[in-house]
């Protein structure tokens, strides 16, 4: 499940992402906080998430830290979104998985390396980023034997 971030937010309008947001100094955990985003964001009560576990904390190019968590939620789920969200992309892990929809790009970061930059596309949407690099480590966890 990603999000198409409200063109009005000042950071990254417009994006394809993970539900998720800051650590406030009032959560106990990464995963509390990723709980409660998923809740604010996209209406997912905590108790619906079965968490099956944590991804390598990792820095992006704009200055973030990241924790991300892998969970399912039992469906139909009904979704609320917030005035954050502008749209929910609910993506089969098989359009994921199938060769048309990667294409890899190199491109020079800041800091003057190079790195690749994976774009997945689904129904018109470039999912790219950090979003697909997150993608593309999940799928190659999930795939290994």
């Amino acid at each position: 499940m990603l999000t198409r971030r409200s063109e009005a937010l000042r950071r990254q309008p417009g994006d394809i992402s993970f539900p998720g947001g800051a650590v406030e100094p009032a959560d106990p955990s990464a995963l509390h906080a990723a709980l409660r985003e998923s809740h604010e964001e996209v209406g997912v009560l905590s108790e619906d998430v079965s968490v099956l576990g944590q991804m390598d904390e990792r820095g992006t190019v704009t200055g973030f830290r990241i924790t991300p968590f892998v969970g399912v939620i039992r469906g139909p789920y009904s979704f609320r979104t917030n005035d954050e969200v502008a749209a929910l992309i609910e993506v089969p892990l098989s359009r994921l998985t199938s060769s048309e929809a990667l294409r890899v790009e190199r491109r020079e970061m800041p800091d003057g390396s190079q790195r690749d930059v994976y774009h997945y596309d689904y129904e018109g949407h470039d999912i790219w980023g950090i979003t697909g690099r997150l993608i593309k480590e999940f799928l190659e966890l999930v795939d290994e034997p």
